[in-house]
């Protein structure tokens, strides 16, 4: 799944978020890298996959998963600025420091991260292989047990895919901006879920 404290990586979640990224989020050891063609190594389907909190040698994992994730799911971003080791410095300084992360974990592998600042599900990137493989939907409900009573995350509007992923799980549009807030200059939507037992607030009250 997009998200506008992220650095235009020019890369995919969205977070945004969904690839799955949210704005509208994306390796080392832990993280097999791609080979020359760009596929990433089969994960056993044997091994139990685990959500955990990420720990700092996730670091080089969580920023190729970020970068992998944005080029895939998102093609009409602006050309990649960032290299690795940029975004890796910025998973290490920013995104870890400021957010509670969690991983999915497969074995030594890392399939995919979510991460939630205050109420924002600021990023929720999965390696492109494991896609639709419903691994999004186990980190999107860790970052609900996070927050339980609510969360937001911006999308950009082109991001059809994770649009769709969010509204499935309850989010719906409380905002929407022209991009010029966002280093992508891209429109963007903003969504909110709040769980059935906690009143909406009325747009445009305290």
């Amino acid at each position: 799944m997009d998200r506008k404290a992220r650095p235009h990586t020019g890369t995919a979640t969205s977070a945004n978020t969904a690839g799955i990224n949210a704005s509208m989020n994306m390796p080392d050891a832990p993280y097999a890298a791609p080979s020359s063609t760009g596929a990433h190594p089969t994960v056993a389907p044997t091994t139990a996959l685990t959500i955990r909190l990420a720990i700092p040698t996730d670091t080089p994992a969580i920023a190729a998963i970020h970068q992998a994730s944005r080029q895939v799911t998102m093609p009409y971003l602006p050309p990649r600025r960032r290299t690795h080791d940029e975004v890796t410095r910025w998973v290490r300084e920013i995104v870890l420091p400021q957010c509670h992360t969690v991983v999915a974990a497969r074995g030594p592998e890392l399939l995919g991260y979510a991460a939630v600042r205050g109420e924002l599900l600021d990023q929720l990137y999965l390696r492109p292989d494991v896609r639709r493989t419903g691994i999004g939907s186990l980190l999107l409900a860790a970052a609900r047990r996070h927050r339980p009573d609510g969360l937001s995350l911006h999308v950009f509007q082109l991001n059809a895919d994770a649009r769709a992923f969010y509204a499935h799980h309850g989010f719906r549009v409380v905002a929407r901006d022209d991009g010029s807030g966002n280093m992508e200059n891209l429109p963007q939507l903003t969504l909110r879920w709040t769980p059935a037992s906690v009143p909406v607030p009325r747009r445009g009250t305290p």
